[in-house]
């Protein structure tokens, strides 16, 4: 699988380089799943005004640099809309955190990332991603429909019912196809069994950089007292109320390590109490909880009632962007009924408050973080302080602040004092290298204990733990998908049939992008919804089949039209304008 991987990647090019002369075997054949859009099939006029014409279509992608496969993905999914639907869509490879930032102001008309399930329920992807006014809805998709089944799932709290609410949401969402899957992941990782004890290696849905696993893993020597790994980019926000510090995974990883929170999941998903001792429902909309007794902050603080209190009430207040869809909108008051026990008024029945509420909300340190906002003036937009190491994080969590060298290196000194999940190694220590193949040299000669990421090649990580005496690999399915979005507020993406024909394309590139560019790691996918979280994932998603071919009966149908150099033209009557 690695020669046929090297040799596709050959074919391919170097980045700037043009993929033309990449042939797929029977890509030619009309009847092939991936399609060759067969001008004979298009529907062909001449004269055509250029207003019509289909102009540039900028897909934002990452480099090739940062996630070979996905980029080549893109393009080899953009030269099948040039080549062979007439679509001019140009692959722009630009830093990751550039690509975030064009997507939040809406720069794109195709962007393709990675993005995954907050502890293991589908309400975040649901609203956050997809309903009117989401956190993280950059699309400007909004559909009257759709925004009424995610909101009414919300609060179902008979687990059947509202399953049935998300299936209709994920049918929705199959038909309208604001999201494009490529694949769902299968990673593999490695660590170094010299330094670790093997049994006590935890591994779940985000692989090896899961808090139970550096909690609980055992060093058999002084040299996995200190675990150095890497970090998919170098963090760049670690204010927890701000909304890049609860996203993306690279800052999302230390930010939880370094809180506490009232439930986190187990490793296998189920929430389970953490900060909290226990808890009550009284009703639908009254959740009383205790607090574990004994915990303290990093420098010494006891954790409290009034912190939690602290914490929702300066959400309540503010508003935090990462934090109105599952705080906000949920959460009519919060109350000390003890010195370790909270009560929480629901505005109204929401299922997943425990996993996403209660999960995903740290706990903050009412006498720092009054003090803080005090000195630098955002008391009322509190997600602008900046954090560095002069105003370090302080936190609970098993891990605390050490020093951070933003864009190569963040030292987390254990937290031994925890009074429940104290770790065995010392100090955690995320040092982000440029290239894929100097992460795996350094799990080579022993300069990253394990990998918390891995984007480069499946294959070549497989070889290197074969061809060495102390790497151990471990691989996962987790809760993500790798997949484009379209910009729904910019033609050609506001037409529903477009988005169609280019989910189409995209799934008959599916099996080159797994078995060659992804090494055969990786599944279909046609759900936002990973099959992982099997209760919630729907099967029967609707999806576009037939690649290409399929792509071009769809939009002929919606009346798109081809001129004699194979260009693509809106409907009569509307343009790009």
């Amino acid at each position: 699988m690695e020669t046929e991987r090297r040799e596709f990647m050959r074919q391919m090019g170097a980045a700037g380089a043009s993929i033309a002369t990449l042939s797929i075997a029977g890509c030619a054949n009309q009847n092939n799943p991936n399609g060759s859009g067969n001008s004979a099939n298009k529907k062909i006029e001449e004269n055509l005004p250029q207003e019509r014409k289909i102009g540039k279509i900028n897909h934002v992608s990452n480099t090739e640099q940062y996630h070979p496969a996905r980029y080549q993905a893109n393009r080899l999914v953009d030269k099948r809309f040039r080549e062979q639907l007439g679509a001019n869509v140009v692959t722009d490879a630009v830093e990751i955190t550039v690509l975030t930032s064009r997507e939040d102001k809406g720069d794109f008309h195709l962007t393709t990332y990675n993005w995954c399930a907050n502890n293991g329920d589908p309400d975040t992807i649901l609203i956050n991603r997809f309903a009117k006014g989401g956190a993280e809805n950059d699309y400007g998709f909004n559909h009257d429909r759709y925004n009424e089944v995610a909101r009414n799932q919300r609060k179902e709290t008979d687990k059947d019912a509202r399953q049935k609410l998300v299936h209709e949401a994920q049918k929705i969402l199959g038909e309208q196809r604001v999201e494009n899957q490529y694949l769902y992941n299968v990673y593999p990782y490695a660590y170094n069994s010299d330094r670790f004890e093997e049994d006590s290696i935890v591994v779940n849905v985000t692989g090896l950089r899961n808090i139970w696993n550096y909690t609980q893993i055992k060093p058999k020597n002084n040299k996995g007292k200190t675990i150095v790994t890497n970090n998919w980019d170098p963090s760049d926000q670690l204010n927890p109320l701000h909304i890049n510090a609860v996203g993306p995974s690279r800052n999302w990883t230390p930010t939880r390590f370094m809180h506490d929170f009232l439930f986190r999941a187990d490793p296998k998903q189920q929430m389970k109490p953490w900060a909290a001792k226990d808890f009550e429902w009284a009703d639908d909309t009254t959740l009383n909880v205790n607090l574990k007794q004994g915990m303290t902050f990093h420098d010494g603080e006891s954790v409290t009632a009034d912190d939690v209190v602290y914490t929702f009430n300066l959400i309540l207040e503010t508003e935090p962007p990462a934090y109105v869809n599952y705080v906000v909108d949920t959460t009519e008051s919060v109350e000390k009924t003890g010195n370790h026990s909270v009560r929480f008024n629901l505005t109204e029945p929401y299922a997943p408050y425990i996993a996403i509420t209660l999960g995903l909300t740290p706990i903050l340190p009412q006498h720092y973080w009054e003090k803080i906002l005090s000195e630098t003036g955002n008391e009322s937009e509190p997600w602008k302080v900046s954090i560095t190491n002069g105003t370090p994080v302080v936190g609970s969590g098993p891990f605390q602040w050490g020093n951070w060298d933003q864009g190569s290196r963040f030292e987390m000194p254990a937290f031994k004092n925890h009074s429940f999940a104290a770790p065995n190694i010392d100090t955690r220590i995320q040092r982000p290298l440029s290239t894929r193949d100097a992460e795996l040299e350094a799990m080579r000669n022993g300069d990253y204990d394990l990998l918390d990421y891995w984007f480069g090649s499946p294959a070549s990580l497989q070889d290197a733990v074969k061809n060495s005496g102390h790497l151990t690999l471990v691989e996962n399915s987790d809760d993500c998908r790798q997949a484009t979005w379209v910009n729904t507020k910019k033609p050609p993406f506001d037409d529903v049939a477009f988005r169609q024909a280019a989910n189409a394309l995209i799934t008959g590139a599916q099996t080159v992008i797994i078995e060659e560019l992804n090494d055969g790691f990786g599944n279909k996918a046609h759900s936002p919804i990973n099959e992982t979280l099997n209760f919630w994932h729907n099967p029967d998603t609707p999806y576009f089949e037939n690649g290409v071919n399929g792509a071009i009966e769809i939009l002929k149908d919606a009346g798109y039209v081809w001129d004699n150099d194979g260009n693509l033209y809106y409907p009569e009557g509307k343009t790009g304008a």
